[in-house]
């Protein structure tokens, strides 16, 4: 009987372009888990159920990346970056060193000096683009740009 892997759903922002690139990069790794990438801009979508996410607030989902498993355990920022790490191959080692004293709260220093500038630095898109594809703008007769 062949076992199903674990889900992990990737709650990310889909305005911003570092983090665009980042889930795209994510999606060509092999992990053991299956990623399922959910832009916060589409949580309300039908869906969209993401086990957990109600806890969390919509500030806090702009702030930090947030992982959720299927029991609804959350994992934000650098925690959410380390619960990925450990299902892809050649990362685990690096999440292992997360383990280290202090490192957590190094990783979690980091992550949130370039999560507050990752517009300034990468970007970030005008339309509601994400890996699910991008919504064209509308002109002003409400008909898209093609």
């Amino acid at each position: 009987m062949q076992s199903e892997r674990e889900k992990l759903y990737v709650v990310y922002d889909g305005t911003c372009n570092l983090c665009i690139g980042t889930v795209t990069r994510l999606k060509e790794l092999r992990s053991k888990a299956e990623l399922i990438f959910v832009p916060i801009q589409s949580l309300q979508e039908a869906g969209n159920d993401v086990p957990g996410i109600e806890r969390a607030a919509e500030s806090d989902l702009y702030e930090k990346m947030h992982v959720a498993d299927e029991n609804g355990r959350l994992y934000a920022g650098a925690d959410g970056v380390v619960r990925i790490l450990r299902t892809i191959g050649g990362f685990r080692l690096l999440a292992a060193l997360y383990r280290l004293p202090g490192m957590s709260k190094l990783g979690d220093l980091l992550y949130r000096y370039i999560a507050k500038r990752r517009y300034d630095w990468f970007g970030q898109t005008e339309q509601s683009c994400s890996v699910n594809g991008c919504k064209l703008p509308q002109d002003e007769r409400g008909k898209g740009n093609h």
